[in-house]
C-alpha cells in the first residue's frame, strides 16, 4: 500500500488495510465480512495506485484523490467502531450489516462514480486533443523541418501504437504444434532464405519506421513459397519458423498468418485481420478490390518495417497478387502444394532417416500406467519407417494406427504397405497408402470417419454438429458420451485435431458442448474419395458430397436422372451460386448438411420431397449473415427432429414450421432472430414444438426476450441460452416449462433478474448464471427449487444479498467466486466451491469495460498533456506561420488521416504509356490557366461565379467499355511522378 503516490490516500488506505486485517484476527463475530472487504481492498488497490500516479502527471492529484479518500475514511471509521463491541449482540448484528454495506458501496462506487469520472475523462481527453489540433494548425516550420524534428517522435507514437493494436488485430501466428521432433535442417534453410532479402533491405532502423514504403522495382523476389506434397508438415514447418527466437527478433509484432485454402473468400480473410472476433459486426467492403485497397493501405500506414506475411495453403498463383507485393521491407512466405514458377520457390526436402524413425516412433509409442509400452523388433521398426517413404502426413497415421498393436497387426500392416511404391509426392499413392490406416478402424469408427468428408475445408467443425448427425445415424446418446468417445479415438490416431475451447470450470452437461475439431486437408480429401468409391455409381451412394464451383452443380449430378440412394446428403456452395436447383431425386436422405457463402440463399426445392429427413444442419461460412428467401420450406419436413442453424437470418416463422411436431432439438448460433418468434398463432390450442427437448441459442445479440412462443413447448428439458447480450427479460410465463432440467444464462450480460415463475421448476437440476453481471438478484422464493444440485454462478457481481429462502436448499452444489462465497457460507446446508478469478478481470466486468479501461484513459491524458507541452516548443507567431508554411503544406500531413487514397498500383503494367500520356495533358490543360506561379502554395481555393473556368470544362470523363483498363490508368495517373508534383 506504501505504493499509492498521493499522501494522504496512501495513509488512509493503509491505515485502513491494518485495522481491518487486525480486527479481523481479534473479533471473529465480523471475521466473514472483515475478509470480504479486506479482499475488496486489495482488489482495488493497485487500480488507484495506478490512478493515481496519472493524476499526479496531469497536476489532479487533489481533486481525483478527495473522492477515494473520502470512501476510504468512511470504511476505517466503521471498522474502528467493530472493534469496540465485545458482547452487545445487537450493535453485532447491525455492524455487520453496515460492514457489508461498506463493501457493497465500494465495488458499487467503482460501477457508478467512477464510471462517470470516466466518461468526463473521455469528454476531456477529446477537448484536450481539440486543443492539441488547434495548436498543431499554428505550428511554423516548413514541411522539410517539420520531417526532420517530428520524425523520431512520430516513430515512437506508431511504434507503440502498433504494439497495444496488434492484440487486437487477427492473422495471428498459430501455436506451435506439441513434440515436434525434426525440420531441424529444412527450417534452418528457410530461415536464411528469409533473411537473404531481408537483410537487404535492413537500413538500421531495427524495425521502428513509421510507415512502409511502395517499391516501384519491387518484383516476385518477395515472396518464396514452401511447397510440397500434402502432409509434408508445410504449414508445421512455416509456424516453427514465425516462432523462431531470430525471426521474432527481426520482424517483432509483424508477423501476420493467413490460412488461405482452397476456395478463399478474399473479404473474408481481411475481416478476420481487422476484426478476429466473427460473433462481432463485419467490415462492410463493397469489393475485392475495395478489400484490397483498405488492406494495401493499412499495411503501408500502420504497420512498421520489416514484416513478415504467411499465406498457408495457397491452392492458385493468382491469389497472392491481392497482397501487397511492392512494399519495402515486407517478406511473403507462401506455402503450396504446387510449385509457382513466377516466385522464389523453396524445395520442401524430405526428412533424414533419423527425424523420419523419430517422428514414426513418437507416434507408434506411447505409454500409461494403464498400458505399458508393446516392444516391437527393431528391424520390423526400421522396415515400417522405409515403407512410409519419409513422409510425415503417413509416418505419423499409419504410426498412430498401429499404437498398442502387438507384433503381428505391425507385420499384417507391413505386408499390407510393401506391396505399393512411393507415397511421398503422387497423392493418389499417398490416398492409397493412408487408406491402409482408415482399414485398421472398427466399422463405426470408420462411418464416423468417413462424415467429416461433409463440411468444408480448413474450417472448425462443432462437435455438437457431429453429435447431431450421429445421434440419429449410430444411435449415439443425447449427452455426447458416445460422440465425444468416437471423436477422441479418431484424434488418438492422428485422424482428426480436437480443439478444446471450453475451460475447466464449466457447466458439463453436454460432452461435446464448446468443443470443436479440425482435419488435415489430406485427410479430408481421403474421407470424400472412400465415400466416392469411384467403382460404385453416384446413385448407389450412401453419401453425396457435392461441392459447386460457380453458378451450378456439377454435371455429374445434373445428368442423373433416377434417384439417388444416398441417405446422407452434403452441399457446399460458393458466393457465386445461383440456387438454380436441378430436380434431384434423393427420397432416402435422413440427414442434409449445407454450407454455404451467399448473402441470400435459396434451399433445394426437391426437399420437399424428403420426407426422411431427420437431421438439417445449414452453417454460413461467409461474411454476412445468410437470409435464406423460401425458408418456410422447412414446415414441409414433417418428419424433421434436429436442426441446426449458424449466421443465418431467420425471418417470420411461419405456423407450419412452429408446428414440426417430431422436432426434439433446435439449435441458433449466431443467428439473426429478430421477430422470428413474433408470429400470432391463428389456433390457441396450437403447441409450438410439441416435443422439443432442446434449445440452444449463442451469440444472437439481436435476442431481447425469451420467446414466449417457446413456453407452450412443455417437454423442454435442456435451455441454453448463453452470450446473448441484448437479452434483457425472461416473461413469468416461463414457469410453464417445469419438465426443465438444465438451464443455461451464461454470459447475458445485460439480463437484471430472473422471473419468480422459475422457483415452479422442481425439476430443474443445473443452473447456470456466471458472468450475468447485470443480475440484481436472486428470486425471493429461490429456496423453493427443491431438484437444484448445481449452481454456477460466477461474476455475479450484482447480487449483493441472498434471499432467505436458500436456507431450505438441499443437497445442491454452489459454484461462485469469492464475491458470493462468504454468503453462501452463511448456509450451511450446501455445499460452496469457490473458483479463484482474476481479480483486475472481475473488475474490469463490474465497470462494463471490454477494451479501454480507466487506467488506458488516464494513460491516454498524460500522454495528450505531454504532447502538448511538446507542441508549445514550436509555437512561432501568425505571421510568420503564413509566410513560411502555407495550409497546403498542413494538408501534406493532415492527409494521411484521411481516405479517398490512391491504390496501391498494380503489378507489372506494361501498357498504357500512350493513353496515360494523353491523359496528363488532359489534365494539365485547363489546370495551367490556374497556375499562378505559387506552386500549389495558394492558401485557400476560390469559387468561380463567373462561369468561365468554373463549368464543367473542369470535369474530364474517361469512357471506355468495362474491362478496359480505365482504373488502372487513372491509378497509374495518381502515381505519375508530375502529377504528384
Amino acid at each position: 500500500m506504501e505504493l499509492l503516490g498521493d499522501p494522504l490516500l496512501s495513509e488512509s488506505f493503509t491505515k485502513l488495510t491494518e485495522i481491518v486485517i487486525h480486527v479481523a484476527k481479534t473479533t471473529a463475530d465480523f471475521k466473514p465480512e472483515l475478509d470480504q472487504l479486506q479482499n475488496t481492498l486489495q482488489l482495488i488497490a493497485p487500480i488507484i495506485d495506478d490512478v493515481v500516479k496519472l493524476n499526479q502527471i496531469l497536476d489532479r492529484s487533489e481533486q481525483q484523490s478527495a473522492m477515494f479518500v473520502d470512501r476510504i475514511q468512511d470504511a476505517e471509521k466503521l471498522v474502528q467502531k467493530c472493534s469496540k463491541i465485545k458482547r452487545n449482540f445487537i450493535k453485532k448484528y447491525t455492524h455487520s450489516l453496515k460492514l457489508k454495506d461498506a463493501n457493497n458501496k465500494l465495488l458499487r462506487f467503482f460501477q457508478l462514480e467512477v464510471q462517470a469520472d470516466q466518461l468526463r475523462d473521455i469528454r476531456q481527453t477529446l477537448v484536450e486533443v481539440d486543443g492539441v489540433i488547434s495548436r498543431i494548425d499554428s505550428l511554423s516550420v516548413d514541411a522539410r523541418q517539420i520531417h526532420q524534428t517530428w520524425s523520431y517522435n512520430s516513430l515512437s507514437v506508431s511504434s507503440r501504437y502498433e504494439l497495444i493494436e496488434r492484440g487486437n488485430l487477427g492473422w495471428r501466428v498459430p501455436l506451435l504444434p506439441r513434440g515436434i521432433v525434426a525440420f531441424d535442417e529444412p527450417l534452418k534453410k528457410l530461415k536464411a532464405k528469409v533473411f537473404e532479402d531481408s537483410d537487404a533491405y535492413d537500413d538500421g532502423s531495427n524495425g521502428d519506421s513509421n510507415s512502409m514504403e511502395i517499391d516501384d522495382d519491387g518484383d516476385e523476389s518477395s515472396v518464396v513459397v514452401v511447397a510440397a506434397a500434402g502432409g509434408c508438415g508445410k504449414t508445421t514447418l512455416v509456424t516453427m519458423l514465425c516462432h523462431d527466437s531470430d525471426i521474432k527478433g527481426k520482424f517483432r509484432e509483424n508477423i501476420f498468418f493467413v490460412t488461405v485454402s482452397e476456395t478463399p473468400n478474399f473479404m473474408v480473410i481481411v475481416n478476420e485481420l481487422f476484426n478476429p472476433n466473427s460473433s462481432s459486426q463485419p467490415i462492410p467492403f463493397q469489393s475485392d478490390e475495395d478489400a484490397k485497397n483498405k488492406l494495401g493501405n493499412f499495411l503501408l500506414d500502420k504497420v512498421s518495417r520489416p514484416m513478415l506475411l504467411v499465406l498457408d495453403d495457397v491452392w492458385d498463383h493468382s491469389f497472392i497478387d491481392n497482397f501487397p507485393l511492392k512494399i519495402k521491407g515486407c517478406k511473403i512466405l507462401v506455402t503450396s502444394r504446387s510449385a509457382f514458377p513466377r516466385f522464389d520457390v523453396f524445395r520442401f526436402d524430405p526428412l533424414s532417416d533419423e527425424d523420419a524413425k523419430i517422428l514414426f516412433c513418437q507416434s507408434a509409442f506411447t505409454e500409461s500406467k494403464k498400458r505399458p509400452r508393446i516392444i516391437i523388433d527393431e528391424n520390423l521398426v526400421n522396415q515400417m519407417v522405409k515403407c512410409c517413404k519419409k513422409h510425415p502426413l503417413t509416418l505419423a497415421v499409419v504410426g498412430g494406427s498401429l499404437n498398442g498393436r502387438d507384433e503381428s497387426a505391425w507385420r499384417s500392416m507391413l505386408r499390407t504397405l510393401s506391396h505399393g511404391s512411393s507415397v511421398l509426392y503422387l497423392n493418389e499413392q499417398a490416398r492409397h497408402r493412408l487408406e491402409r490406416s482408415f482399414t485398421a478402424l472398427d466399422e463405426e469408427f470408420k462411418e464416423c470417419y468417413l462424415d467429416f468428408g461433409l463440411f468444408p475445408e480448413d474450417q472448425r467443425i462443432p462437435a455438437s454438429s457431429l453429435l447431431d448427425m450421429w445421434v440419429h445415424l449410430y444411435n449415439h446418446d443425447d449427452a455426447g458420451v458416445d460422440t465425444f468417445d468416437k471423436i477422441v479415438g479418431l484424434s488418438f490416431r492422428n485422424l482428426v485435431n480436437l480443439v478444446a475451447t471450453r475451460k475447466d470450470s464449466a457447466v458439463t452437461v453436454n460432452y461435446c458442448d464448446q468443443q470443436f475439431v479440425t482435419q488435415h486437408n489430406l485427410l479430408r480429401e481421403l474421407a470424400i474419395h472412400l465415400s466416392s468409391k469411384p467403382g460404385l455409381p453416384i446413385a448407389q451412394r450412401k453419401r453425396l458430397i457435392i461441392t459447386t464451383h460457380g453458378e451450378d452443380l456439377p454435371a455429374s449430378v445434373l445428368n442423373i436422372q433416377e434417384p439417388m440412394q444416398a441417405r446422407i446428403l452434403s452441399i457446399s456452395s460458393e458466393e457465386l451460386f445461383s440456387s438454380r436447383w436441378c430436380e434431384m431425386k434423393v427420397p432416402e436422405v435422413e440427414v442434409m448438411v449445407l454450407n454455404l457463402k451467399s448473402k441470400t440463399y435459396t434451399l433445394p426445392y426437391f426437399m420437399t420431397e424428403m420426407q426422411k429427413l431427420k437431421v438439417l444442419n445449414v452453417t454460413n461460412y461467409g461474411l454476412y449473415p445468410s437470409y435464406i428467401d423460401n425458408f418456410l420450406l422447412i414446415g414441409s419436413l414433417s418428419n424433421l427432429s434436429r436442426i441446426r442453424l449458424e449466421r443465418v437470418e431467420i425471418p417470420s416463422l411461419d405456423t407450419s414450421i412452429l408446428a414440426l411436431e417430431n422436432l426434439q432439438k433446435a439449435s441458433f448460433m449466431m443467428c439473426k432472430i429478430g421477430n422470428a418468434f413474433a408470429t400470432k398463432l391463428s389456433n390457441d390450442n396450437l403447441k409450438v414444438w410439441p416435443k422439443l427437448v432442446e434449445l440452444e441459442i449463442d451469440y444472437c445479440h439481436d435476442l431481447v426476450g425469451f420467446p414466449d412462443l417457446l413456453c407452450s413447448s412443455v417437454h423442454l428439458k435442456n435451455l441454453s441460452i448463453t452470450n446473448c447480450n441484448e437479452l434483457c427479460e425472461i416473461s413469468e410465463e416461463f414457469g410453464i416449462l417445469t419438465n426443465l432440467e438444465n438451464f443455461s444464462l451464461r454470459s447475458c450480460t445485460k439480463l437484471e433478474k430472473l422471473p419468480e415463475s422459475i422457483t415452479r421448476l422442481q425439476k430443474l437440476s443445473i443452473l447456470d448464471i456466471s458472468d450475468c453481471l447485470s443480475l440484481s438478484g436472486l428470486p425471493d422464493e429461490f429456496g423453493k427449487l427443491g431438484g437444484l444440485r448445481t449452481l454456477y454462478m460466477m461474476g455475479c457481481t450484482g447480487i449483493c444479498e441472498l434471499p432467505l429462502s436458500v436456507e431450505e436448499l438441499a443437497h445442491t452444489h454452489v459454484v461462485c467466486n469469492e464475491e458470493m462465497y462468504d454468503q453462501w457460507l452463511e448456509f450451511g446446508n450446501v455445499k460452496v466451491e469457490r473458483v479463484e478469478e482474476d481479480r483486475v478481470e472481475t473488475l474490469m466486468k463490474i465497470i462494463r469495460f471490454d477494451k479501454h479501461n480507466s487506467q488506458d484513459i488516464k494513460q491516454t491524458l498524460a500522454e495528450v498533456s505531454d504532447m502538448e507541452s511538446r507542441m508549445n516548443s514550436l509555437l512561432v507567431d501568425a505571421r510568420q506561420i503564413h509566410q513560411t508554411w502555407s495550409s497546403n503544406s498542413l494538408s501534406v500531413i493532415e492527409r494521411g488521416e484521411l481516405g479517398w487514397r490512391a491504390p496501391i498500383l498494380p503489378r507489372g503494367i506494361v501498357a498504357f504509356d500512350e493513353p496515360l500520356k494523353k491523359l496528363k495533358a488532359k489534365v494539365f490543360e485547363d489546370l495551367k490557366a490556374y497556375d499562378d506561379g505559387s506552386n500549389g502554395d495558394s492558401n485557400s481555393m476560390e469559387i468561380d461565379d463567373d462561369g468561365g473556368g468554373g463549368d464543367e470544362s473542369s470535369v474530364v470523363v474517361v469512357a471506355a467499355a468495362g474491362g478496359c483498363g480505365k482504373t488502372t490508368l487513372v491509378t497509374m495517373l495518381c502515381h505519375d511522378s508530375d502529377i504528384k508534383g
